[in-house]
């Protein structure tokens, strides 16, 4: 059993993630990235999943938007005993995802990238005030 990752969304945000997962992780062969062009049909990214999967693979679709018309139509895929959809995907997820293999489990994959997403921000001392700028 090998496991397939198809990233799906609007425009070409799967096909950036792709390539940010690569520069990072270095090239992964079995993922796939899908984006649908304005005037295209969403069917066509859920047929060109299917056609590149068997019952036998591990399948994870991590879309973009929940509700959003590829993750609609993706959903019909998450019938298959052997696919599971995630929406709402981002960089940390991917990559938790491509690189944890020990881990099966998504849910904890989903809860470290969730741990990612959090406001940043310098504070500066009373002696770091004049060497930042």
């Amino acid at each position: 059993m090998s496991k397939k990752i198809f990233l799906i969304s609007h425009n070409d945000f799967a096909k950036g993630l792709k390539r940010s997962v690569e520069m990072i992780a270095g090239k992964q062969p079995n993922l796939m990235a899908l984006g649908l062009k304005p005037g295209g049909n969403p069917e066509e990214i859920v047929q060109k999943i299917s056609d590149n999967f068997t019952d036998d693979d591990e399948v994870i679709v991590l879309g973009d938007l929940a509700g959003g018309s590829v993750c609609n139509a993706a959903l019909r895929l998450t019938l298959r005993p052997n696919v599971t959809l995630v929406a709402g995907t981002n960089l940390a997820l991917v990559l938790q995802v491509v690189l944890d293999s020990e881990s099966k489990d998504l849910a904890t994959q989903i809860e470290k990238a969730r741990q990612q997403m959090k406001p940043l921000a310098l504070q500066l001392t009373t002696e770091d005030d004049e060497s930042i700028f």
